[in-house]
């Protein structure tokens, strides 16, 4: 595909995106039902555009964002279609009555997590004053680390939870920060932790929730937690999830040759050079207008490479924060109009980066960051 009216773009490839899904729903019993995580602007691939397409497909049950803002925002592109949104960050009570307020949160197309009991009381309040009745997960936290209530808080404030007039408590969730850590065994204590403890709830009870506790590496790893739903993120986006190779990275990150021009080997190329004159007497720079601002933690990577013409090229000098200087020395091919890509094909594929520059896989979202002015097109 080549993109005429701009300089530099990312594509979200569909298919590859609806396979993921497929793959991920393959996981999971019929009856589980699918989070999709747009937090962080969807990891770089777009909230707004990748939440508009979703519902569109009716590919996912639920949505959810990191904080208040993402939501605003998603409420006001989306209108009143599509399915609801869940707020995983917690629900500070002063926030969200200036939105609720201004009307720019739709509280019957939202749910709202509380992580303690003070909150969960200053938001009873707020519902009661506002003559609300909003729905609430309940985010718990088998460490007691802050982010949640403990299981054993939980259980003991049990009734007073599920007696609230104007909370309805419909889910209940944890997080486990030991899913990309590589110990299964650890990982699995943890899990059976967390299911001794969601099967001691009221029956009465536990009918009204939705659980949820798996993330993208535990859909794969363990499918028999995947409970009520589960929260997708990175394997939706195709980034590795301990999926076997099964899912496809969705993201492409491009830009068009603006400038072919032979240069001297002192020539600035960015605000301070680090090249110490690579060539005798000049080199060929191809520009491209892609800098660190549109792909801020991908263009800070030490060993980069874009392709260009079914090749691979080095930077010339330091990254920009507008454009890119390609050395494309001794290929005489290349042309103004040419497509450089920096991730998404054969040679700069999210797997080859990652291993080029010794990157994890529980960090292998940062290369798909993007800023906002790069334009996501579908395709």
């Amino acid at each position: 595909m080549m993109n005429l009216h701009k300089s530099a773009w990312a594509e979200i490839r569909t298919e590859d995106l609806k396979n993921n899904i497929a793959v991920i729903r393959s996981q999971l019993p019929a009856h589980t039902a699918v989070c999709a995580v747009l937090k962080a602007d969807a990891y770089g691939h777009g909230m707004t555009g990748l939440r508009n397409w979703l519902a569109e497909k009716h590919l996912v049950d639920l949505i959810a964002v990191g904080k208040m803002s993402e939501l605003v925002k998603l409420t006001a592109a989306s209108g009143s279609d599509g399915p609801k949104m869940l707020l995983l960050g917690p629900t500070e009570t002063d926030e969200l009555e200036a939105c609720l307020a201004a009307g720019k949160v739709k509280p019957d197309r939202t749910v709202f997590s509380v992580t303690g009991m003070r909150q969960f009381g200053e938001l009873e309040v707020l519902a009661e004053k506002r003559s609300l009745r909003l729905s609430v997960h309940i985010r718990t936290d088998g460490w007691n680390s802050g982010m949640g209530l403990s299981y054993e808080e939980f259980l003991r404030n049990e009734d007073a939870l599920f007696s609230s007039r104007h909370l309805n408590v419909c889910g209940l969730y944890s997080h486990l920060y030991t899913s990309y850590s590589g110990d299964v065994e650890g990982i699995a204590r943890e899990l059976e932790r967390f299911d001794a403890f969601q099967r001691q709830i009221c029956p009465e009870h536990r009918e009204k929730l939705t659980v949820h506790i798996l993330n993208s590496s535990l859909v794969f790893l363990f499918p028999q937690y995947a409970y009520d739903m589960v929260r997708v993120g990175t394997a939706m986006y195709g980034l590795p999830s301990y999926d076997g190779g099964r899912l496809r990275p969705i993201l492409r990150v491009c830009a068009h040759v603006f400038d072919v021009r032979e240069v001297s080997d002192d020539a600035p190329l960015c605000y301070e050079s680090h090249v110490e004159k690579p060539h005798e007497g000049s080199r060929k720079i191809a520009r491209i207008m892609l800098g660190y601002w549109d792909s801020p933690l991908l263009l800070t990577q030490k060993e980069i490479r874009i392709l260009i013409r079914g090749r691979l090229f080095l930077p010339a000098d330091d990254i920009c924060m507008d454009n890119l200087a390609v050395d494309v020395t001794g290929a005489d091919d290349i042309a103004v109009g040419d497509e450089a890509v920096l991730l998404g094909d054969k040679g700069v594929s999210l797997e080859e980066t990652l291993e080029r520059n010794g990157i994890s896989i529980a960090r292998s979202e940062w290369l798909c960051m993007t800023a906002g002015r790069l334009e996501k097109i579908f395709v």
